[in-house]
């Protein structure tokens, strides 16, 4: 029975979704097919693009793998190249004649990488005959040594042994020097590079100071110009020289009554109002009108020269009597 009850349920639930879409307009369906199909492009579309550049940063990386292993191996290849190099020195040319080879190739270095060499002041900075020569020349001196000491090793020694064997020497020494003193102009070379490539920077200093200053004088003088041209901003009537100007009237009045009341003349309260009345007036501020537009202000008692707030003119005063 329940069960029977179970299928009516689910029949009656599919009629129901049946009748639903059958209710639902074409244009709906069209609509909604739509939208599903621009979602499955859009995700193909991001998967793809995700696939590719997952594809390409691998490649990448393999790439930078790649290029680093092989610089990794380029330099473990020069510096057994450099290795072996010093050893053959070391056995071809002497332990003292190999320092001075190793010391001309670290001032040819210092030379092709200076500033002077890349600018071309040096012109052609390929050492290679030099250290050719160089090279030679300790490696016949080396050589050479080496039967002079096998051959002074020898017992009883003749007049020939000596003869051959002090013009061996002076062979070694000619060979030597010449070669000593080639080491020595390649690192003149090198000093001389040091000292252009401080003149360039001084140089490039110098323009650079230069450039500063003219712009610093343009600046200046624009100022300055800037200022000479605004007009007169000093307040006309100034507090402080009011002030200033009452301070000094205090003092004259002062002094005035410390001289009359000095022995010979007459006490304090011998100064007449009349006079103590004009020093005041003498530093009270004075009414001024312009000239040009009559306007009417008030400037202190010291000034001479003042510029009407109105029109600006500037008007000369004459000094109170």
């Amino acid at each position: 029975m329940s069960s029977k009850k179970s299928s009516d349920a689910i029949g009656g639930v599919i009629v129901f979704v049946v009748v639903v879409i059958a209710l639902i307009p074409k244009e709906v369906w069209i609509f909604v097919g739509v939208v599903a199909g621009l979602g499955v492009v859009t995700a193909g579309i991001a998967w793809a693009i995700k696939t590719y550049d997952e594809h390409r940063a691998a490649a990448e990386a393999r790439e930078i793998a790649e290029r680093e292993a092989a610089a990794a191996a380029e330099k473990r290849e020069r510096e057994e190249q450099a290795r072996r190099e010093k050893q053959w020195r070391m056995r071809a040319l002497g332990k003292k004649n190999a320092a001075r080879v190793e010391s001309a190739l670290t001032a040819i270095e210092q030379v092709a990488a200076s500033e002077a060499a890349r600018a071309g002041w040096l012109g052609d900075v390929d050492f290679t005959a030099d250290v050719v020569a160089i090279t030679a020349g300790f490696e016949k001196a080396h050589a050479l040594r080496k039967v002079i000491d096998q051959l002074s090793a020898l017992d009883n020694p003749g007049a020939d042994d000596k003869k051959i064997l002090a013009e061996a020497r002076a062979t070694v020494d000619d060979l030597e020097k010449a070669s000593v003193e080639r080491v020595e102009l390649i690192g003149k070379c090198a000093r001389e590079a040091r000292l252009i490539d401080e003149s360039l920077r001084d140089e490039r200093k110098a323009a650079r100071t230069a450039e500063q200053r003219a712009e610093l004088h343009a600046k200046l003088s624009a100022m300055l110009y800037g200022i000479e041209a605004a007009p007169d901003t000093k307040p006309q009537n100034s507090a402080a020289d009011a002030v200033m100007a009452r301070v000094q009237a205090y003092r004259d009045i002062k002094n005035q009554i410390q001289l009359t009341g000095s022995p010979g003349h007459e006490r304090p309260d011998a100064v007449t109002s009349e006079r103590l009345l004009a020093l005041k007036a003498q530093v009270a501020p004075r009414t001024v009108r312009c000239f040009n537009c009559d306007y009417v202000q008030k400037v202190h008692a010291t000034a001479t020269v003042v510029s009407c707030v109105n029109c600006h003119v500037r008007m000369k005063l004459r000094a109170r009597t």
